[in-house]
């Protein structure tokens, strides 16, 4: 806007100035002739005819017309200087000198002087604007694109590049610029990419404490079962006191699981994903992830674990055993029965059923069969999804995320995840719930 301003102005200026020039030769101030100044002009011609200059340069010197007696049209010459007011005077009787009107010679050498003055006048018009133009395009216009630069920059677009014009002086300030936006902008990745790792382990810790702390209640259960059966053989003063301590400890139990329970949710809705990282792991390590979880509910082994090489991330796999069994303790409350057998084919060939053409990939599956009521007809299809829960979770605790996270944990390592009521070809009434999880081979 500025730059608009200042050739608005410079053109007012000029025009001014131009009016000014031409005015100045408005006026005609010719009054009188000199006759002392052609009376001198008149011996010089006289001496220089005399000395036989030729006439032709004498009138170019002089800026005069000698016309000689034998001329052919002396009277017409003579007679129109007389008519244009122009100085007719005689030469050494052989003829006259005639001058020019002094006003007209003064009109065409103003003319002159006026023509000059318009040219010069243009030159300094087009020069003035050829500046501006330098002016804008090497100082003005790279501090218009630094100030759209960091408008973007104040608004969080740091994708907006800055244009480098390295010919003009501000080409290393620009590129400097540009060079702490690209700072910025790694610096926003890295920021983002630390907060989401802190989110990730936020809710994988708050999962995990899930599993002990529902390891803590149940254990609650069977001392306070254990204690109210002695109670009811006669010994209530040595039982009531630990009662009310294993109730406590229970009570303190269900808070801090509701408490982590939301802080899981909060955190949970703000994730895409959690790192999994399968590596090749001796299959005989779900042993020990069974026989952790055995302390809680009683695992039936219908035949042994085949002893492979697959791929595993141990920890995730822990959580995945650990959401099933303990969906199984919390909705079924019998024996938990586990089977090992070995399956080839893609998890979406094998989806579909089909009995011919399998890839040849071999799978570890691991069987999880309880003998609960098994899930609603209506919720079998949703359970894994994210946050739901089932029409029979009433008065039950829980987030709906253990199949989920379990299903999304062996996906994720290479393998797969299916549940389904267990029921045989007598009765349409569930006798069971069954998980099935495909750990991949190596």
């Amino acid at each position: 806007m500025r730059i608009r301003l200042f050739a608005i102005i410079y053109t007012i200026v000029m025009l001014l100035l131009l009016k000014i020039f031409m005015g100045s030769f408005g006026q005609d101030d010719f009054s009188h002739r000199d006759m002392v100044y052609y009376n001198d002009i008149m011996k010089q011609i006289t001496n220089s005819y005399h000395s036989g200059v030729p006439v032709e340069d004498i009138e170019n010197q002089f800026q005069c017309d000698i016309v000689l007696n034998d001329d052919d049209d002396y009277m017409a010459k003579i007679f129109e200087y007389y008519g244009n007011y122009g100085l007719v005077m005689d030469f050494a009787s052989i003829g006259k000198i005639c001058f020019a009107a002094e006003k007209n010679a003064f009109s065409d050498a103003k003319a002159n002087v006026r023509k000059n003055i318009l040219y010069a006048w243009i030159v300094l018009f087009l020069a003035g604007y050829v500046f501006l133009f330098a002016l804008y395009y090497n100082y003005i216009r790279p501090f218009r694109e630094l100030k759209h630069f960091s408008g973007e920059i104040a608004k969080g677009n740091l994708d907006v590049a800055l244009p480098i014009h390295r010919a003009n002086m501000f080409g290393a300030f620009t590129e400097s610029f540009d060079m702490m936006r690209e700072e910025l902008a790694a610096s926003k990745k890295r920021e983002a990419e630390a907060e989401k790792s802190k989110k990730e382990l936020v809710a994988q810790l708050s999962h995990d404490i899930k599993t002990p702390v529902a390891t803590i209640k149940a254990t609650c259960e069977v001392l306070e079962l254990k204690e109210k059966m002695k109670l009811e053989n006669g010994h209530a003063e040595e039982i009531s006191g630990t009662l009310e301590k294993i109730g406590y400890i229970s009570d303190k139990a269900d808070t801090i699981d509701q408490l982590i329970s939301n802080m899981f949710h909060a955190t949970l809705e703000e994730l895409e994903v959690l790192e999994v990282t399968p590596v090749e792991t001796d299959s005989r390590i779900l042993n020990d992830i069974f026989a952790g979880v055995s302390q809680s509910v009683n695992i039936i082994s219908k035949n042994d674990l085949p002893e492979c090489l697959v791929y595993m991330d141990k920890l995730r796999m822990e959580q995945v055993i650990g959401n099933v069994i303990g969906n199984s303790i919390k909705y079924a409350g019998t024996d938990v029965e586990v089977s090992y057998k070995m399956s080839e084919g893609t998890i979406a060939e094998r989806k579909e059923n089909k009995g011919n053409g399998w890839s040849g990939i071999n799978y570890l599956c691991i069987t999880i069969r309880d003998y609960g009521p098994g899930v609603p007809k209506e919720d079998i299809y949703n359970v894994t999804e994210k946050f739901y829960r089932g029409s029979n979770t009433a008065g039950k605790q829980g987030s709906g995320l253990g199949l989920y996270l379990a299903k999304f944990f062996m996906e994720k390592q290479m393998g797969g995840f299916e549940c389904r009521n267990y029921q045989t070809d007598m009765t349409e009434n569930a006798q069971g719930f069954v998980v099935e999880l495909y750990v991949r081979k190596v």
